[in-house]
């Protein structure tokens, strides 16, 4: 019975529409420019594992076989040789340390890369969302609009068969008829563009939707967009590999431990000497390395000092980008006021415009006033019609914004 309700679950959901949170979740599985962020990610992780690694000792394993010729008494004809060797790192200056931090860094750079881009992500289907509930709306205002011209055309013909009307009368609803036939083929393409786009981001085919809306912004606190920590991520990326540079200068301090094994064949003799004396057929080397830059005309000490600048560069933008985004979200929320102010507009706009278009409707059919004051009325409503879902419509993308703008996840404030 369960297999059964789940199979029928994407049924039902078809048949209700999509809804703006499921659209979101698909696209969360479905977009490939996302999971490019998230293989992103994997590839920063991979080389954080690498430079964890860099702090191990290395083993290394070799043999040779060397042909001699001629030969002589410490250049034997023949030799085979194989050998470990143990290298170990004892101090670097910090090096390696700086450079796992900024791979780390970098790991989490990649990480608000991926929730930036998912935010806009979500920001975009809102926007096509709503969009095509603007052009349903506007198309269904358009397609009634045919149909009241369509019955008057058919009414005026009846009249002008009887002597009550002129061929200009007809003709004039004609031509309104067949320019609102043209905006509807328009509307029609707007919302092909908007469905197909809305596939391309989510990565199913939109058939119809479910209305949601945004809950209404109270008390909501500002804080730095992924975007913005992105970069100010980025400009500590590139302080740690300034200090990597930096460890140029330091002692450089290593160990290593080589043990071999050989074997000898085709040896020149001599009487009263034995070669195998002078060839050492097995052998242990410890060493203990130090090194240290004393001159180098300052070229470390200008790598490392054109990524600072290259950093506070970095800085200066991250800057700008805060304050920038600060500055969007205070437009943000003046545009939420404007958008209400506009709602309470068309709103009374439409219930105005009904009223005119009910009681100029009786007149035109009872012949008191002519058919361009008709159309005048109906293109007010229609237009009112339109305009009041436009705005609403607005308004929840408005929303969506602030919430963006604020450095919130617009997807969690859906109803």
């Amino acid at each position: 019975m369960k297999k059964i309700l789940m199979a029928l679950m994407p049924l039902a959901v078809m048949a209700q529409g999509y809804s703006l949170e499921y659209l979101i979740s698909k696209a969360d599985r479905n977009n490939y420019q996302l999971k490019a962020k998230e293989l992103e990610i994997k590839a920063k992780n991979a080389e954080v594992l690498s430079k964890e690694s860099s702090f191990w000792p290395t083993l290394d394993i070799y043999a040779s076989h060397v042909n001699a010729w001629p030969t002589a008494l410490t250049s034997p004809g023949e030799t085979i040789t194989a050998g470990v060797t143990l290298n170990v790192d004892i101090y670097d200056g910090g090096r390696k340390k700086a450079l796992l931090e900024a791979k780390m860094l970098e790991k989490r750079a990649s990480r608000f890369e991926r929730d930036a881009f998912s935010k806009s992500l979500t920001l975009d289907i809102v926007n096509r969302y709503y969009g095509v509930l603007k052009y349903e709306a506007l198309l269904h205002a358009l397609e009634q609009q045919s149909h009241e011209l369509a019955a008057q055309i058919s009414r005026m013909k009846k009249f002008y068969a009887s002597g009550l009307a002129t061929q200009e009368d007809i003709d004039r609803l004609q031509a309104e008829y067949d320019e609102n036939d043209y905006a509807i083929s328009s509307t029609k393409l707007a919302l092909v563009e908007n469905r197909e786009n809305l596939q391309l981001l989510t990565g199913i085919r939109v058939s119809g939707l479910r209305y949601n809306h945004f809950r209404e912004p109270k008390k909501v606190y500002f804080e730095p967009s992924e975007a913005t920590l992105m970069i100010k991520t980025g400009a500590n990326v590139i302080g740690k590999n300034a200090e990597a540079i930096e460890a140029g200068y330091k002692p450089q301090v290593t160990l290593s431990d080589t043990y071999r094994r050989s074997k000898f064949n085709d040896t020149k003799n001599m009487i009263g000497f034995d070669p195998s004396e002078m060839l050492l057929e097995e052998e242990n080397k410890l060493s203990v390395n130090v090194g240290m830059r004393i001159f180098d005309n300052g070229k470390i000490k200008h790598d490392a000092e054109s990524l600072k600048y290259q950093k506070m560069a970095a800085e200066s933008n991250y800057i700008h980008a805060l304050r920038a985004q600060k500055m969007n979200f205070q437009i943000a929320g003046k545009r939420l006021e404007a958008i209400r102010d506009k709602r309470k507009s068309t709103q009374s706009a439409l219930k105005a415009t009904q009223s005119t278009y009910h009681a100029i409707v009786q007149k035109f059919e009872a012949g008191v006033v002519d058919n361009i004051t008709y159309l005048d009325a109906l293109n007010k409503m229609t237009l009112a019609r339109a305009k009041d879902k436009e705005t609403a419509y607005d308004y929840e993308i408005a929303k969506s914004i602030y919430y963006f703008y604020a450095g919130k996840n617009p997807k969690e404030y859906i109803r």
